[in-house]
């Protein structure tokens, strides 16, 4: 049975506007893991290649405090971690929304086996290398960032490095956005309640003058097979840092990011989210002591 024209000429209509009512369609990343609220009648004026159509922010859990996934791109004006449909392409820009727990220096995944850990959560955090002179854990240093650069190229070839030493299949984030207050209602008004951070700028652990540092090559982190940070390290600080090296000295210069996904864990690879190699120290001491203390109480009985 053929429908009227008049029927076939409003569904049209209803299409068409719908089609221009959002150009992008629905947010297309919607997940149980957080809150989306949008506002798809939000436009602003042209910036270079975008034209705004559409906006969407999202809202990570309470015990998460970093948001990757909105674009991050300064040259573009994206830095106020909202997701918006760009009118030019009728795509949403950005990428699915990864919501990072708090930094905690207690969590750590390493892989003694090449010597590298990291340290802060169970796939982000800032990267530490093993010294085999000192015998020491200390900090990546003398790698920084651009706000003003595109996500995709704020220097993701180290965090690819990095995290595929880890296990990781590549890096996902060297910069995030940080939440600030929330209000308690599930349709809050859409303001800017993130600020865009390089995670090394935001986590910035602290460690004693004594600890080795590992300061980075200049040159771009090697991606073929087998390659390491160690590689690309250009000297190693044993001690306190001297006077105006910045490379070495400043805190705010240490290797720290976020990895893609989950570890691969059919791998020989001797990486591990539990052990370190002081808690394997401990352990094996304590092992150790045991048999002593068993061995002598045989010994007095017989």
């Amino acid at each position: 049975m053929l429908l009227p024209v008049s029927v076939l000429l409003s569904v049209l209509t209803t299409l068409a506007a719908s089609v221009s009512d959002k150009p992008c369609g629905e947010f297309p990343w919607p997940s149980d893991d957080y809150t989306v609220n949008c506002d798809y009648s939000y436009s602003r004026p042209s910036y270079y290649d975008v034209v705004p159509q559409g906006r969407c922010q999202v809202r990570c859990p309470p015990d998460t405090e970093v948001l990757v996934g909105p674009p991050a791109d300064g040259n573009q004006g994206l830095t106020d971690g909202f997701y918006y449909c760009n009118m030019v392409n009728g795509t949403w820009l950005g990428s699915e929304p990864v919501c990072l727990g708090f930094y905690n220096n207690v969590t750590m995944v390493t892989d003694e086996s090449i010597g590298i850990r990291l340290v802060g959560g169970s796939s982000y955090g800032c990267v530490e290398l093993y010294d085999n002179v000192t015998q020491q854990w200390g900090p990546v240093r003398g790698w920084t960032l651009d706000n003003f650069d595109p996500i995709d190229d704020a220097q993701m070839e180290w965090a690819n490095l990095a995290c595929r030493n880890l296990r990781f299949s590549a890096g996902l984030a060297t910069k995030a956005y940080v939440k600030r207050e929330w209000f308690e209602d599930d349709m809050w008004p859409l303001e800017e309640n993130y600020e865009l951070y390089p995670l090394q700028y935001h986590y910035e652990p602290r460690y004693p003058p004594t600890v080795p540092k590992f300061v980075v090559s200049k040159s771009p982190a090697p991606q073929r097979e087998g390659a390491t940070l160690h590689d690309v390290i250009d000297r190693v600080v044993r001690g306190p840092c001297l006077e105006g090296d910045r490379d070495c000295g400043d805190n705010a210069f240490g290797l720290c990011l976020a990895c893609e996904g989950q570890q691969d864990s059919h791998t020989t690879s001797g990486a591990s989210n539990h052990l370190s190699t002081a808690t394997a120290y401990v352990i094996a001491h304590a092992c150790a002591m045991y048999a002593v203390t068993v061995l002598l109480i045989a010994t007095a009985v017989a």
